[in-house]
């Protein structure tokens, strides 16, 4: 009985001892058979040379830390690796540090980048010339996958920058102050929460949603969608324009094709020079090209006040240029007159009116302030409308008094007409530097046909305008008594082109105080 428990304690020391040893075998060649795991399984997922300086783990509690992890695509002449972490800590379970399972609770990432490239395999199209795209709105069908299950990965101070699809402009950078993933898994999507400062406009954008499957061959054709809110952009970056916007809205589509669904609200936008601030709200439909940043808007529905605008166009890059070119075409939904030169002119607008409008829009990039660098180029006409600076009004309503035959004396005498109406003011214009050029403007008052052309300098408000008067009275109807009679003989000479009378007329001085001439016999008369 004795040597039978001395022989099975010896057997039971043997297996412990055996036992021990191959424990610590196994640990010591965990840790490499840890980070050879972890690096096989991100290889296999984005087919990709994958470096780990250093990894370690502990059991209690389960812990594993990596230092330096760089992924870079097999198939990509990139300089830059597609993912680079500085430091990573994972929380998995036991089974899964033992290899009996693929979980993993919650990884935190510090110094996360993702370098997007500007075409992938997926994007070469056979027998095309090297580097010809083939570009879609569809997401990809790749459906590799990732070995692990990982429930959360918390990675703040993230910076995603996307390579431009031409050579030598800008790539662009999303710094992302906060960003959470959740079920990031075997094929399938991963719901992220994420905020991010936008650069310009400065502001913060706050987004929920859902991205991927990862496209390994291509990360241009990832599925991206969500909603977003972004609040207290200040335009006051853009040189010339200032106001406090927020904008909200939903995307859905992929990197390279993200279609955008949203509203903005600026209630101070204005112009710095001229203008007054105004309520400004849009609604827009636009697709965003994620790997340039260049954007289509169609449409646009802006609200200025009482004012509804329709606009499309798009912000994109133009041959020649350094940045971004704003080209648009709008037209009037339902338009006013007040509320344009409120924007533009400010302080009391001179005219009020129903007005059609139509205009191509264009803003190059540059450091100029907008209002030097706008360009507009279109047309415009209001049925109907009515001058609310009285000197204006006055010297309108005198000359529509004249063309009318009804003399300085009738007026005198009481004899005046109604309320002048200005009607069917159209014209065309173009604004270049500040400055707005008209041509073939035309309006009609009562008893009178006025033509004019010229400029109005946004800036120093100063009014140059030269046209036509033609009236349905005669020159002699213009007065009474004894010059009546004398001017008869003449009213000859002045009928032109069925007119009446038909004289010169100039325009000059400020907005605020226009004056209003013209020449009779080689001779300046101002019209009061």
């Amino acid at each position: 009985m004795r040597k039978a428990l001395q022989y099975g304690a010896l057997v039971v020391f043997v297996i412990l001892l055996a036992a021990g040893i191959s424990g610590y075998y196994y640990i010591r060649t965990l840790e490499p058979r840890l980070k050879n795991r972890a690096v096989q399984a991100l290889s296999e997922r984005f087919d990709a040379d994958v470096e780990l300086k250093t990894l370690r783990f502990s059991l209690f509690p389960p812990s594993v830390k990596g230092d330096e992890l760089t992924i870079r695509h097999k198939q990509w002449n990139d300089p830059h690796p597609l993912i680079r972490i500085r430091r990573f800590v994972a929380a998995p379970d036991l089974l899964t540090i033992f290899e009996r399972r693929n979980l993993v609770r919650l990884v935190r990432l510090e110094g996360l980048e993702i370098h997007i490239p500007p075409r992938g395999r997926s994007t070469m199209a056979h027998g095309m010339e090297a580097n010809q795209e083939v570009s879609s709105a569809e997401p990809g069908h790749d459906t590799t996958r990732l070995r692990f299950l990982i429930e959360k990965i918390v990675a703040d101070g993230t910076l995603l920058e996307i390579e431009p699809k031409t050579a030598g402009k800008d790539s662009l950078q999303f710094e992302i102050k906060e960003l959470t993933m959740h079920s990031v898994g075997p094929g399938q999507a991963m719901a992220f929460d994420a905020k991010l400062t936008n650069p310009k406009p400065p502001g913060l954008i706050d987004t929920t949603g859902q991205f991927g499957p990862w496209q390994r061959d291509d990360p241009r054709s990832t599925a991206v969608s969500g909603d977003y809110t972004f609040e207290h952009a200040d335009l006051g970056v853009f040189k010339g324009i200032h106001g406090i916007l927020s904008s909200k809205g939903q995307y859905k589509g992929v990197l390279q094709h993200i279609v955008v669904d949203g509203e903005t609200d600026t209630p101070d936008f204005g112009l710095r020079t001229g203008g007054d601030p105004i309520h400004l709200k849009t609604k827009f439909h636009s697709v965003v090209d994620g790997t340039n940043g260049d954007t289509i808007l169609d449409p646009v529905d802006a609200t200025l006040l009482n004012s509804e605008f329709l606009c499309s166009g798009g912000v994109v890059h133009m041959p020649g240029r350094k940045g971004k070119t704003v080209s648009l075409d709008a037209s009037t939904k339902r338009g006013r007159i007040e509320d344009i030169l409120k924007l533009v002119v400010g302080g009391k607008p001179v005219l009020t009116g129903a007005v059609d409008f139509r205009s191509k829009i264009e803003i190059p990039p540059g450091p100029e302030e907008v209002l030097d660098k706008l360009t507009l180029d279109g047309q415009f006409g209001l049925h109907s409308a009515n001058f609310t600076n009285s000197q204006i009004q006055s010297r309108v309503k005198t000359l529509s008094n004249r063309a009318q035959g009804i003399s300085k004396k009738d007026t005198e005498q009481g004899q005046e007409s109604p309320e002048t109406v200005v009607s069917n003011l159209r014209g065309r214009f173009k604004l270049r530097n500040g400055v707005a050029s008209f041509s073939r403007l035309s309006f009609q008052i009562p008893g009178a046909l006025i033509s004019l052309n010229g400029t109005y300098n946004l800036r120093s408000e100063k009014i140059d305008m030269q046209g036509t008067f033609r009236m349905q009275a005669t020159l002699s109807d213009t007065q009474s008594g004894i010059k009546h009679w004398l001017l008869k003989p003449f009213d000859p000479l002045f009928k032109k082109n069925g007119a009446g009378f038909q004289m010169p007329l100039e325009i000059g001085g400020t907005k605020d105080h226009p004056e209003v001439g013209t020449h009779i016999f080689h001779k300046q008369v101002n019209i009061h």
